[in-house]
């Protein structure tokens, strides 16, 4: 292999050489360490700075094939081979100084736990020497391997400093492979730390192999590694020679690790040897970690080539014989690897073993290898239990019309009455998300209520969230309060939590909302297969705080699920990052919105379209974009939201309404914008969604509408939280034209942490006092508001817009400017704000005169000088 990568990681061990080397109470250093860290390399680099600084270097070499001749590492300078061992000893010696001259000298002694007894002890006579002589050693020696004593005695009894060189940490490893290569993608720089671990020789060598082969490969500047690991035949002969001669006991050991990896301890002891696990374990073949009982391959790459090496047959017993013995310790097991195992051995299938690692599959979001299970489960007997389990990981993998059909083939009569996820619910379920039928859902779960003697706890609660997710809340409360909870599984008591939180949320009953949202926690707590459905409890108990105007409570519980999510794959991870955007939305901290919202759709990639999980989601990225200014895009995301609008999620109606408001604000289509507002409204107070009206009363306040004041002030009677009594202040004021009451309400807005509205009152409130002629407090709002959108991420609103303009004109003078200012012709505008052509040129007309310009060309570039926040792009 080449020299040419470069010496990584090793800065602070070359100066551990370097000063045992300087030490005059020793004769040098054993660098000790696992084969293939790279001890050569680091003795040969230490070397080099010798020879550098004068000194005479001499190399010599343990073998295997040499151990068993006498002075065989030294056979160079071995002139006589009939003399006497400790003469020639003596003469190898006397030549190795003589050709140093008066410089001093340097022996580097590689694999020293290879040399026969006699090198051993020339090796030792010359450090002994050393005392007398500028002479100093470095050698190196392969942990787990036995050496001769004369050369363990050397670092025992303290003449040569012992380094226990560990192989390279992950950063550490990475940065060897930008040196060796340059950028490498993530992915690939993963795969190579996991087959690895750290270790150099087997690094270079896998990276020069997938290069040969075309895997690692260039592309547009960075190295990806496009296929998996194929083991060559050089592979395996470089790892063998490290490992060295295995006898068949202990390579049945690793080969029994290496197909259950990570294997109990005892499971293995009752499989294999016990002398035979204490020889592989000597030798770095396994390994077992201190404060583990299970055992696991000594080097990642042992545990491939033993994979691949094995035939299929011997594959299958091998698996076979550990999960047999799994079996005897059930207590022990973990039934996700116990199903693997059982799966791809010569065992009988095994329905109860099959249908418990599917579950467990299914609760950790691995859906692809639940399904496997399932199916498997399925064809090992007519099971109607393993039919349901099947059916439910396919709804969950989103394929409704396999769901039904598997649904039509179980005989439910024959299922044991235990589990939340009965026939009747998974068939309304499909329906609702995966068939987008709510009628049809709604029929299904009717009948079966029709049908009993007495209410079902299971049925009446998923009729609960069907109630919520329609938008009945009031309806949802009641219906949940004749269920007895505690009589259903962990699943069906968290979903009935979840309805609740949604419903008493959008009532306003925060508080009690709360209870709720932590009574759903200490369920998920005590059941971590449904821990994935924290993810859903955190966004409704976030948002029933955002709503109520807890924003900094909402943000807790956000980034408290964000952290206990961050490293998980998948859909998990990705909601908690949207809840995160959520809250940030909520907070006006846009960058972090625009992140989080983006990235979590992103996260999830298709998985959730026809179930619609990401719809809200869209919703409020679509918001977040416009309220950044980021015009084409948010009209872009808008229609993208309006496409996959799903009727199983009535419930966020108002904020679908609500972001096309914002949308058709920062278009400047400011009529269009408030009328979306009170179409949002309304919706909200026919579903008795009271919090949610607050929501779209204060932003129609915000978009200018003054007539909101009456109903937010009878709201804040009803909806718990510090929200509606601010924005029935902050409405009045508007309607009032209360300048200072604008101003108050911003700071109130600011304290509550709804900064986005705090600078838009803020807008106002300079507005306001401009009109009333107080140039200097209107600057002064007008600076505050400007600060305050700048601490959002750059907000934009027509309010924001307002407060800069200083151009006479009545509102709808400048709403019908900026839309020339847009490039729309009168009859566009007439059409966009249902007015008659001549109404916007009379508008036009006296919108040019007051500006004092001539031409509607002059009007458009005054407007976009001095109102350039709200003229979009495109």
């Amino acid at each position: 292999m080449s020299d040419h990568w470069p010496l990584t990681g090793r800065g602070e061990e070359l100066q551990l050489v370097a000063d045992a080397l300087a030490d005059t109470e020793r004769r040098g250093v054993l660098i000790a360490g696992r084969a293939g860290v790279g001890k050569t390399r680091l003795a040969r680099e230490a070397a080099e700075a010798m020879a550098a600084a004068g000194w005479a270097v001499s190399r010599l070499a343990g073998t295997a094939t040499g151990r068993s001749v006498p002075l065989g590492a030294f056979a160079q300078w071995v002139d006589d081979f009939d003399a006497n061992p400790m003469a020639m000893a003596r003469q190898v010696i006397t030549d190795l100084r003589a050709r140093a001259g008066d410089a001093p000298l340097l022996v580097i002694v590689d694999d020293a736990h290879l040399l026969d007894d006699l090198s051993a002890l020339a090796v030792h006579q010359l450090v002994a020497q050393g005392a007398a002589a500028p002479i100093q050693v470095i050698a190196t020696v392969r942990n787990g391997e036995p050496a001769p004593d004369a050369v363990s005695t050397l670092w025992k009894d303290g003449v040569l400093r012992r380094l226990e060189l560990q192989p390279l940490s992950r950063p550490e490893s990475e940065e060897l492979l930008a040196s060796a290569l340059g950028a490498v993608s993530p992915d690939c720089l993963a795969r190579m730390w996991k087959l690895t671990r750290g270790n150099v020789l087997y690094l270079r060598h896998l990276v020069e192999q997938e290069r040969a082969a075309g895997r690692l490969v260039c592309e547009a500047g960075q190295w990806c590694w496009t296929a998996g690991l194929s083991v060559s035949p050089t592979l395996v002969e470089l790892v063998e020679t490290q490992i060295g001669a295995v006898p068949d006991d202990v390579r049945e050991v690793v080969d029994l690790v290496a197909v259950a990896e990570p294997i109990d301890r005892s499971c293995l002891m009752a499989l294999a040897s016990p002398h035979a696990v204490e020889v592989a374990e000597e030798r770095g073949l396994i390994r077992v970690p201190p404060s583990a009982d299970v055992v696991y391959v000594g080097h990642p790459l042992y545990g491939e080539i033993r994979l691949q090496q094995c035939g299929p047959l011997r594959l299958r017993r091998l698996r076979a014989d550990v999960a047999t013995a799994m079996v005897r310790e059930p207590a022990r097991v973990d039934p996700l690897r116990l199903g693997l195992l059982w799966l791809e051995s010569d065992l009988p299938p095994d329905i109860a073993v099959l249908s418990r690692a599917a579950n467990i599959a299914r609760s950790r979001l691995d859906l692809a290898l639940a399904e496997r299970f399932a199916r498997a489960a399925v064809d090992a007997g007519d099971s109607p239990v393993a039919k349901l389990l099947l059916a439910y990981v396919l709804f969950m993998r989103e394929q409704g019309a396999e769901t039904e059909q598997i649904l039509s083939t179980i005989d439910a009569p024959a299922l044991p009455a235990t589990g939340f996820v009965t026939p009747v619910i998974l068939r309304a379920a499909n329906l609702l998300w995966l068939l987008q039928s709510p009628e049809r859902a709604w029929e299904v779960t009717e009948q079966a209520l029709r049908g009993q003697a007495s209410q079902d706890a299971a049925l009446c609660t998923f009729r609960a969230v069907q109630l919520v997710l329609a938008g009945r809340p009031a309806e949802t409360v009641d219906a949940l309060a004749g269920v007895d909870l505690g009589r259903l599984d962990s699943f069906g008591q968290t979903l009935g939590r979840c309805a609740d939180v949604i419903a008493l949320g959008d009532l306003g009953r925060t508080s009690q909302a709360v209870e709720q949202a932590e009574a759903g926690y200490a369920v998920i707590a005590a059941s971590p297969q449904d821990s994935f459905q924290g993810s859903g409890m955190a966004e409704f108990h976030a948002y029933a705080l955002l709503v109520a105007g807890y924003i900094e409570d909402a943000a807790v519980v956000a980034q408290a699920r964000h952290r206990l999510c961050a490293e998980l794959p998948g859909m998990v991870s990705a909601m908690a990052t949207a809840v995160l955007g959520m809250t940030a939305l909520g907070g006006g901290d846009l960058p972090t919105a625009l992140r989080c919202l983006g990235t979590a759709g992103a996260g999830i990639g298709s998985y959730g379209e026809i179930s619609g999980i990401f719809y809200r989601f869209k919703i409020l990225h679509t918001e977040a974009l416009a309220r950044s200014g980021q015009v084409d895009a948010a009209v872009a995301a808008l229609q993208a939201t309006r496409e996959s609008r799903h009727p199983a999620y009535g419930y966020v109606e108002s904020g679908y309404l609500l972001a096309a408001a914002w949308v058709a604000a920062v278009r400047g289509r400011a009529g269009e914008a408030r009328q979306s507002a009170s179409e949002a409204a309304a919706f909200a107070r026919d579903h008795g969604q009271f919090a949610r009206e607050v929501m779209c009363l204060q932003t129609a306040a915000q978009l200018g509408d003054a007539a909101v004041a009456d109903r937010l002030g009878e709201l804040a009677g009803i909806v718990e939280g510090p929200r509606a009594p601010v924005a029935a202040r902050y409405a009045r004021a508007l309607a009032d034209s209360d300048n200072a009451g604008l101003d108050a309400a911003s700071r109130e807005f600011e304290t509550m942490g709804d900064v986005l509205a705090a600078a838009d009152a803020a807008a106002q409130a300079a507005a306001s006092y401009r009109q009333a002629g107080l140039r200097g407090s209107a600057l002064s709002a007008g600076a505050r508001a400007g600060q305050l959108a700048e601490q959002c991420g750059g907000a934009v609103s027509p309010a924001l817009a307002a407060a800069k303009v200083t151009l006479p004109l009545t509102g709808r003078e400048r709403e019908i400017a900026l839309l020339v200012a847009q490039g729309l012709s009168n009859r566009d505008i007439a059409e966009a704000m249902s007015l008659s052509v001549r109404t916007v040129e009379g508008h036009v007309y006296r919108a040019t005169v007051k500006a004092g310009v001539a031409t509607r060309a002059e009007l458009s570039s005054m407007v976009k000088q001095f109102d350039h926040t709200s003229v979009p792009s495109g």
